[in-house]
């Protein structure tokens, strides 16, 4: 569960790849500084506050900007009213592509090389994910 938002996404490329986002107060994904982000195959849990069910938060930014960053999701399944609102910067359908900043350069080609699994499978996927509970004195 997210108790307020997660970090904002600043420049660069990102890939979402099978998390688990439940009931977040503000938002899932956030960025401000033109980011790449391809969220694929992950899970949505909106917050039953009708005013918090947008996973995307574009920050310091008016609308004629962020309309051309890349923010583009795939495979994601969203329960409880979340959406997504995708950027029109890239009509590529290929993630090569849409990884390719404006200027040309892209970013390494391990951003590409993680594939998503089924949004189906994110509980199971991620139902051993988070911080370990150990014990000082006992193996961890």
């Amino acid at each position: 569960m997210i108790s307020h938002h997660t970090s904002g996404i600043r420049h660069g490329y990102v890939h979402v790849v099978n998390n688990d986002y439940t009931k977040w107060k503000m938002y899932a994904i956030g960025g401000s500084a033109s980011p790449t982000i391809l969220s694929q195959g992950n899970r949505f849990l909106a917050p039953d506050d009708e005013k918090s069910k947008e996973v995307t938060k574009y920050e310091n930014a008016p609308e004629s900007e962020w309309k051309k960053w890349n923010w583009k999701s795939e495979g994601d399944r969203f329960l409880n009213g979340a959406f997504f609102i995708s950027s029109s910067g890239s009509n590529s359908s290929s993630n090569a592509a849409f990884f390719t900043s404006s200027s040309g350069s892209s970013s390494s080609s391990s951003a590409f090389d993680i594939s998503a699994k089924e949004s189906s499978l994110v509980p199971k996927l991620t139902a051993n994910a988070g911080a370990l509970k150990c014990k000082k004195g006992s193996a961890c």
